[in-house]
């Protein structure tokens, strides 16, 4: 399933907003062919109005709106379907034409980008072993750990079971295997960097090139993830195999680590290498090539 595009949020300042949205009063009012509820903070002080678009939700703090959520389950009802970038500019398109403003001349403050393919989720993600240091962090739904997700201030990471998420979710039942592969990433994350992508307005989502430059994101940053590999000893010398021994073994990796500091960060280091030298290249492209052939479909369909 080819997908892209997830949840976006963006906002906008209304200039011509009736007075009375400004009073905090603990009303519904009407505008734009909304009503708006009040929103209360944990003193019951109204500090906002909130309506929807279907899924999308609208909420106005003092003169600016907030517009956020999937831009794919808008147009589609879902976001395990194909979405194409011809389908994001007609979804805009329709997005737009039932907002009191211009939805591409709002700031964006959030984009997701992810991808659908069929895999084994758990064969996945029980490879992961940390990204720049960030260990990643189970994913848990009535119990049952679906997926694993790396975060940060800026952008979260994850690649979960969607088949047992649609179910759980929505009831649907789908028939194939399938692992949502998704980054959520503020405006901060994608523009502040050496080579920043251009994130400013929801006019760039519908940038060809910038649409590219966001599906290699996405694709850099599940290469860059540090991962276990299916290890063959024999081939390994004794000094490797005692290194990657005491490292998997958590107690003696967190005594090393409290008690010898500096041996246990060289020898991280070293560790880190020794995965990549017996990294499990066709695992990994098998992942990769999934999520290209996704990505190209989206691009140029």
């Amino acid at each position: 399933m080819a997908t892209l595009y997830d949840t976006i949020k963006s906002k906008i300042i209304i200039d011509n907003l009736p007075n009375e949205f400004l009073a905090g009063e603990l009303k519904n009012l009407k505008w734009a062919d909304f009503l708006w509820r009040p929103i209360q903070n944990k003193n019951a002080y109204v500090i906002g109005y909130q309506t929807e678009l279907n899924n999308i939700h609208l909420k106005l703090y003092g003169s600016e709106l907030q517009i956020e959520n999937s831009l794919q389950k808008f147009y589609m009802g879902n976001n395990y379907q194909d979405f194409t970038f011809s389908q994001v500019l007609t979804a805009l398109d329709k997005l737009n034409s039932n907002l009191p403003i211009d939805i591409y001349k709002t700031t964006l403050l959030r984009a997701d980008v992810g991808v659908v393919i069929n895999h084994d989720t758990t064969q996945e993600t029980d490879r992961w072993l940390d990204y720049k240091g960030t260990l990643p962090i189970p994913m848990i739904k009535g119990n049952v750990i679906y997926g694993k997700e790396i975060r940060k201030t800026n952008y979260k990471f994850k690649a979960y079971n969607k088949t047992f998420e649609a179910q759980k979710t929505t009831g649907i039942k789908l028939l194939n295997k399938l692992m949502r592969v998704e980054l959520k990433g503020n405006n901060r994350y994608f523009n502040n960097r050496t080579n920043p992508i251009g994130l400013y307005t929801v006019q760039d989502l519908i940038d060809p090139i910038k649409y590219r430059l966001l599906a290699n994101e996405l694709l850099n940053f599940y290469a860059s993830i540090k991962k276990k590999t299916n290890l063959n000893f024999s081939k390994w010398s004794t000094k490797e195999t005692r290194l990657y021994g005491y490292m998997n073994y958590e107690d003696s990796a967190k005594a090393m680590k409290q008690h010898h500091k500096e041996t246990h960060k060289k020898e991280r280091g070293q560790f880190l290498k020794l995965l990549t030298k017996y990294q499990d290249t066709t695992q990994e492209n098998i992942v990769i090539d999934k999520l290209k052939s996704k990505i190209d479909f989206s691009i140029n369909n």
